[in-house]
C-alpha cells in the first residue's frame, strides 16, 4: 500500500487534506485500512480489475499545517505529499519518515 496526499482547501483556519490510498490488495486490508481512517470521512474509491486492487479516499480537516505534517509522519505505510504544481513536496512522510536514518530516535 502507498498513499498521495494533498490540501484540497483551506476555509478560515482549517487546512482540509485528502489522501488517496492505492494498491489495497483484498478485503481484509481494505477493512484494514477504513478502520485506521475511521474519523475520516471517505471522499472517493476505485478498483482496477486487472490487477484486483482497490483505491480509497478519505478528506479530514486539520487546524494547522504543522498538525497535518505531524499526522502523516506517523502513517504507517509510503506517503507523498502532491503541492498544486503536481510535484511531490520535498519532506518526507510515512514510512520514508519513520526509517528515516536522520530523525532523532526516541
Amino acid at each position: 500500500m502507498k498513499g498521495i496526499a494533498w490540501k484540497d482547501f483551506r476555509k478560515g483556519d482549517q487546512y482540509y487534506y485528502v489522501i488517496q490510498v492505492n494498491e489495497i490488495k483484498g478485503k481484509r486490508e481494505e477493512n484494514r485500512v477504513k478502520k485506521y481512517f475511521k474519523d475520516w470521512s471517505m471522499h472517493g474509491d476505485g478498483y482496477d480489475p486487472s490487477k484486483k486492487e482497490v483505491t480509497l479516499m478519505f478528506r479530514k480537516n486539520f487546524s494547522s499545517e504543522d498538525e497535518w505534517k505531524s499526522w502523516a509522519r506517523s502513517f504507517p505505510h509510503r506517503l507523498v505529499e502532491v503541492g498544486k504544481s503536481g510535484k511531490n513536496k520535498p519532506y518526507k512522510l510515512g514510512l520514508d519518515y519513520l526509517n528515516s536514518p536522520r530523525r532523532l530516535r526516541e
